[in-house]
């Protein structure tokens, strides 16, 4: 697909298969190939300059940090704290400890971004999170806070407490729920980012889906229904998803989890 510039500014790398080469749809001949400095420094040649990691993504954070500790510009890096508890009074200092932790690993100074990397509604409501996520704000070692969810519950709740700047959902052609309802018409502070576009990978990779999906009949059949659609207008499955999606008005960003530079 030939992005434009401002398609371009609006994408977000997720680097969870520069740590788990193994997650989602990929094909193993991606990865068998894979160089992740390599695939970094291809990014950055098109223009890409956010990435979105997080702790839980095996080596990424790692990886990232030694690619911006090479490359002449420090890049926009949205990461997540994990592990906390909820009604804990050490909930501060343990997303202090985390925080730190990644910009160690990093070579930054500050997170652009700090998500929740946990949805559940005991986390997200905590008073505890939400003091500790006003510490870090104070002390310069991230510029905005947000939280990555699963359901309409989760966002309701972040978009009325007021204690989170980001929410990121998954949209995608098969999934516009979070859209319609929250950002298609959207009157809040909150800024809105997009994850699962290919439905980790599932829209362009269709080798595994027997292996890891129960319903995996229905999801081909749904999936061969959508390529005779692409075909009818001369598209590839992966530029239709993506040009739909990129459409779309009021998404401040879009995170594409991958390893391969096509995409």
């Amino acid at each position: 697909m030939n992005s434009t510039g401002d398609s371009i500014n609006k994408i977000s790398v997720g680097t969870v298969k520069l740590g788990i080469p193994d997650y989602g749809f990929s094909s193993s001949n991606e990865k068998s190939k894979f160089n992740a400095l390599e695939f970094l420094k291809q990014a950055e040649d098109l223009g890409i300059t956010r990435y979105d990691t997080s702790p839980r993504y095996g080596q990424s954070e790692k990886i990232l940090g030694e690619y911006i500790k090479k490359s002449k510009f420090v890049p926009f890096i949205s990461s997540k704290i994990d592990g906390l508890k909820p009604n804990n009074p050490q909930s501060p200092k343990e997303m202090l400890n985390s925080v730190q932790a990644s910009l160690k690993n990093l070579n930054k100074e500050f997170l652009d971004i700090c998500y929740l990397h946990q949805n559940d509604m005991e986390i997200i409501s905590d008073p505890y999170v939400h003091e500790g996520f006003q510490y870090l704000k104070f002390l310069n070692l991230i510029r905005k806070s947000g939280s990555s969810l699963y359901n309409q519950n989760e966002c309701e709740y972040c978009i009325e407490s007021k204690q989170f700047d980001f929410i990121q959902v998954p949209i995608n052609v098969f999934d516009l729920s979070f859209y319609n309802n929250y950002i298609k018409n959207k009157k809040t502070h909150v800024c809105f980012v997009a994850r699962s576009l290919l439905l980790q990978g599932v829209l362009i990779n269709r080798s595994e889906i027997e292996a890891k999906i129960l319903q995996s009949n229905d999801v081909l059949e749904y999936l061969n229904k959508f390529d005779e659609i692409t075909n009818n207008f001369g598209l590839t499955t992966l530029e239709l998803g993506l040009a739909y999606v990129f459409s779309l008005s009021g998404i401040d960003h879009f995170i594409i989890g991958t390893n391969s530079i096509n995409n």
